[in-house]
This record gives C-alpha cells, sequence and structure tokens, in this order.
C-alpha cells in the first residue's frame, strides 16, 4: 500500500481484528467461562462480521468488534452444545509460591461466580469491570437500558459477594494488609 493511497476495506478489516483479537478473546473467556470455547466465539463473532464488513466503519472498530463478540457469547450461552473446555492461567507470575497459589484459587473463585450468574448479569458485569465500558456503551452491546444495565451490575456484584463472602472471610481476604 502507497503511502497517498487508502486502505482497503479488508485491509481495515484485518488490522482491526488483529489489533484487537487478544481483547475480544478476553471478553469471550469472561462470559463464556468453561462452558463453551471463547476462540469459538471470536471466530464466529469475526466471521459474522466479515460478510456484512461493506456495512461497517472500520476506522474505529473497537464498539462493533466487542459487541459482535458479546453477542456471539450471549447466542452461544441460550444455546449451548459446545464441550467444557479448561481455563488457561493468567500470565503473569507472583513474587512468591503462596502467593501464587493464593492468587490462582481466588481468581478460580471469582472466575467460577461469575460463571454462576445469569447470562445477561454476567454479561453486563464483565463489560463493566474488565471492558470499563460506561453503562450507555453496556446498555447498547446489549440491547438494554441503562437503567436495567445498573440493576444488572448491581445484582451481579452482590451475587459474587454472597458466593465469595465464606472464602473471603476463612481467608482473612477483606482485610487490609498490615492492619
Amino acid at each position: 500500500m502507497d503511502a497517498g493511497t487508502e486502505p482497503t476495506i479488508d485491509e481495515l478489516f484485518e488490522r482491526a481484528v488483529a489489533n484487537h483479537s487478544r481483547r475480544l478473546l478476553a471478553i469471550a473467556r469472561a462470559i463464556v467461562g468453561t462452558r463453551a470455547s471463547p476462540e469459538d466465539v471470536v471466530q464466529q463473532a469475526v466471521t459474522n462480521l466479515f460478510q456484512h464488513r461493506h456495512r461497517y466503519d472500520w476506522r474505529e472498530p473497537g464498539g462493533l468488534l466487542k459487541r459482535a463478540v458479546v453477542n456471539e457469547a450471549l447466542r452461544l450461552l441460550r444455546h449451548p452444545r459446545m464441550a467444557v473446555v479448561g481455563e488457561e492461567q493468567p500470565e503473569r507470575r507472583s513474587q512468591t509460591p503462596l502467593s501464587g497459589m493464593i492468587e490462582n484459587e481466588t481468581v478460580r473463585r471469582v472466575r467460577e461466580a461469575i460463571a454462576k450468574l445469569p447470562d445477561h448479569f454476567r454479561a453486563a458485569l464483565v463489560l463493566c469491570e474488565y471492558e470499563n465500558l460506561s453503562y450507555a456503551d453496556i446498555a447498547a452491546s446489549l440491547n438494554a437500558s441503562v437503567p436495567q444495565v445498573k440493576t444488572w451490575i448491581f445484582r451481579a456484584r452482590r451475587q459474587v459477594e454472597a458466593m465469595l463472602k465464606e472464602y473471603v472471610e476463612k481467608n482473612n481476604l477483606g482485610a487490609p494488609r498490615g492492619a
């Protein structure tokens, strides 16, 4: 491509997918958990967008890609038909083996709690907490109203808190360090 030429829609699409694929995979993983393959969710969402790529502006594709992955994840969860897959471990390393074990157990417990949430609660919570989307953006992604999204997130947080209460108390995870 020459410096003076506009990139084609296909080039913009490929660049958008390449630049956002890790984030899209994280969104899919957070929503479907172990009930489906997050890679399959992203692949299907991207395939769907590719089929209609000429309809969209690919210069600012982040919201469109996220919305497509969320919608595909929710569609898949409504019609479960995939085998359970294993969880991948976080890539970062802890300072000590013990702190690493505690951190991994905590992450596992939180993921399990989030996975037990109703689909719409889970999707709203993931988009809020992990993607830092505004309530309006979450509402647009989930085809819901802003007050509905706020309610879903509030209820999701309360349910996760209730599911983790015993674990947090048992392991003194709620107390500040050094206090």
